[in-house]
């Protein structure tokens, strides 16, 4: 049991290993690049969307991680560039679905965007 005091947070923590070779520093610095990992991998769960790899090699999970990775960063770029009402979900979902559309990437955007649509200029379907 080794036990190592957070100066930062004002907190005793208690980790359990069965490596005796290396300091109670090490073991807490350990634990502590453990649980950033373990925050990236909940990032990445929550905001990137891979619904199925492309392939299973080491190679192939890394470019498909870096991909969704840019592409998210790039979704956040436009957003902050264009300051959209959208987050960054959505704003990938129009994107996803507009990706030959012709409009502009700001009109496509910005929620200010209202429809010049008016009752009667419609079609009518039915005559009563």
């Amino acid at each position: 049991m080794v036990e190592f005091y957070d100066q930062t947070n004002n907190e005793l923590l208690v980790f359990l290993t069965n490596n005796f070779e290396i300091s109670a520093l090490e073991v807490a610095l350990l634990y502590q690049n453990r649980w950033q990992i373990e925050v990236f991998f909940k990032w990445i769960k929550q905001n990137l969307v891979i619904k199925k790899l492309w392939g299973h090699s080491q190679n192939a999970v890394k470019i498909h991680l870096w991909i969704a990775v840019i592409a998210y960063l790039l979704a956040a770029l436009i957003k902050q560039k264009i300051e959209s009402d959208y987050s960054i979900y959505e704003l990938m979902q129009i994107l996803g679905v507009s990706a030959f559309d012709k409009t502009p990437i700001r009109d496509l955007l910005t929620k200010k965007r209202q429809l010049n649509q008016n009752v009667k200029e419609q079609l009518v379907l039915f005559e009563c």
